[in-house]
């Protein structure tokens, strides 16, 4: 379990869409309550996107691999909508403008992010999504860590948008958070195409 825990952590500490929405929603709304709704967004996103992709992957990759290569399109097309958000949504720098991504983006950007596909293929033991008792012990070790790693997030966000508001604030942090996603979706984008093949 010990690996099961590093995993996770390690996976969900690396820089992605998810992570980088959360450190905008620390930068603008800072560390608080209302900002915990994102974090809550992320677990709930996760725990439904991996419980599908662990309890149908294996008949989906044998008898309908065409889904698996449709939803990850999807996720890249949904990756350029927030990437194209995030860089219209410019404020000029408003002191305390709101961030222009919703708690339901958040959960949408998650339900789409590969690292559920990564969690599951890679970390969980198997035959974790094929017993209740196993499932809860995954998903329990899993809220354990993901809150946390959120809440990491949105606080380095916060304390970004205290000391260095000049730097972070509204036309850069969304600009750079809106690039990075945009690569991400690119990479995302490269790694499908290279999976087709042609006959």
């Amino acid at each position: 379990m010990d690996y099961v825990a590093l995993s996770l952590l390690a996976v969900l500490l690396v820089p992605g869409p998810t992570n980088s929405l959360l450190l905008q929603v620390g930068v603008s709304r800072g560390l608080n309550a209302r900002s915990m709704r994102f974090v809550a967004a992320e677990w709930l996103a996760y725990v439904i996107q991996t419980t599908m992709w662990g309890v149908f992957i294996d008949l989906l990759i044998a008898e309908h691999a065409w889904v698996v290569t449709a939803t990850k399109i999807f996720a890249v097309c949904f990756l350029f909508h927030i990437s194209l958000k995030l860089w219209l949504s410019v404020k000029n720098d408003a002191p305390g403008a709101a961030t222009g991504i919703t708690v339901a983006d958040l959960f949408v950007a998650t339900l789409t992010n590969p690292k559920g596909l990564f969690f599951v293929s890679f970390v969980a033991p198997a035959g974790t999504f094929l017993s209740l008792d196993n499932w809860l012990s995954f998903m329990l070790l899993f809220t354990a860590i993901v809150f946390p790693v959120g809440l990491v997030w949105i606080a380095a966000g916060a304390f970004c948008g205290r000391k260095f508001h000049a730097i972070v604030s509204g036309r850069f942090l969304n600009r750079a958070i809106s690039l990075v996603i945009g690569l991400f979706a690119c990479s995302m984008l490269f790694n499908i195409a290279s999976q087709v093949h042609f006959t």
